[in-house]
């Protein structure tokens, strides 16, 4: 081989080792190892809650974990989410009545936005933010009511006028549906378990009581948690929680897209767990899945596209410790299940076309306390 061809091979060498090591996501412009082994390149960035502090991850196309790193964050916390650009990251702080607002690094890292936290004027609960970013809306606990704000292009939040706006008793989560049209609130301790229905103005964000709301989850006890909406948003569906009754189900209606009124849908409520605080549905649509407190499972289900009737599918799936939060990753691969005890971010892999969950290898990993929430965001 002659000399200028060494010399290519060895370039040739040094390029492709280069690029082994951008790809491997295996460390930082400061030199910090992220992993050990065989570095994979992070796909998605998880984040969770946990007392006084939000914990980063990387999540590698296999869904192993890898933390990244911790930052000081509220004492107790309701409420993540990532926003539909995924460029920010949103927590609640219950203790300090405030929204804690994050722009995400392209390496994963989280950085304060410039004026956060912002003030909601009460113990804020569940997040809930519109398809455009436009809107970012907080239940407040206390009083009754939810807070909302317009998003500026820099994440940071400017109060709606008139927010805040009436709720019904101990409003908890909240979820906008698909169009950016309705926002629905879960009234924890109403005595109907009533679920608040508005309609969002385009402009200002304002909400406007959908005619009807509150509307009813079950008659005579309360309970309703957390929110997700299927099927393309024709469909919501309501954890009910609490041990007191026998909240072991998830009630469901369907959606008018012209009003945003909500009716039960029939064989509503469907069976779950124990205490399913936590509900989400995969990106099509398809799948619901529940987080049951009370026994220590997730449940899964198929969502049947034309009735929204639910359908158990390899359920349940047992647990180290009590769920609370889940997420699930955008490209549906794969549920995140928040957890309390020391082991406390379970990760299942997601069958695509069954909705059946299997643990990845692993699961549970180890965060060093129990965590209350989980969100996922893609690199961009």
């Amino acid at each position: 081989m002659t000399v200028a061809a060494r010399l290519r091979c060895l370039g040739s060498v040094i390029l492709f080792s280069f690029l082994l090591a951008v790809l491997g996501g295996c460390g930082t412009s400061s030199g910090t190892k992220l992993c050990s082994g065989t570095c994979t390149a992070p796909t998605e960035f998880v984040y969770a809650t946990e007392p006084n502090d939000i914990s980063s991850f990387s999540l590698s196309a296999v869904g192993i974990p890898t933390l990244l790193g911790n930052q000081s964050g509220p004492n107790s916390s309701q409420g993540i989410l990532v926003d539909p650009s995924e460029k920010y990251l949103y927590v609640s702080d219950f203790a300090n009545s405030s929204v804690d607002a994050f722009a995400i690094n392209p390496s994963g890292g989280l950085t304060g936005i410039v004026k956060s936290p912002f003030s909601a004027g009460s113990p804020p609960g569940g997040i809930a933010v519109d398809p455009a970013t436009k809107f970012l809306y907080v239940t407040l606990v206390n009083t009754a009511q939810v807070a909302g704000f317009t998003i500026n292009s820099n994440g940071a939040l400017t109060p709606i006028p008139n927010s805040p706006f009436p709720a019904g008793n101990t409003p908890f989560q909240a979820v906008v549906d698909p169009t950016g049209t309705f926002l629905y609130v879960s009234n924890l301790n109403d005595s109907m378990g009533g679920i608040s229905a508005y309609m969002i103005d385009p402009a200002s964000g304002a909400l406007t009581a959908v005619a009807g709301s509150p509307f009813p989850t079950q008659a005579n006890f309360p309970g309703p948690h957390g929110l997700a909406i299927g099927a393309g948003g024709k469909f919501l569906y309501v954890g009910m929680s609490g041990s007191v009754n026998a909240n072991h189900v998830v009630s469901a209606f369907s959606i008018d897209p012209a009003t945003g009124k909500l009716t039960q849908l029939a064989g509503s409520p469907f069976p779950t767990g124990n205490d399913p605080q936590g509900v989400a549905t995969d990106p099509t649509g398809k799948f619901l899945f529940t987080a049951n407190a009370g026994d220590n499972t997730v449940s899964a289900f198929t969502i049947d596209a034309t009735s929204g009737g639910l359908t158990a599918v390899g359920s349940p799936f047992a647990l180290q410790g009590a769920p609370d939060g889940l997420a699930v990753d955008p490209t549906g691969g794969f549920l995140l299940v928040a957890t309390s005890g020391n082991n406390g971010l379970a990760v299942f892999s997601v069958n695509l076309t069954s909705g059946v969950l299997t643990p990845i290898s692993g699961s549970p990993f180890s965060t060093g306390q129990g965590l209350s929430g989980v969100a996922v965001a893609k690199p961009h």
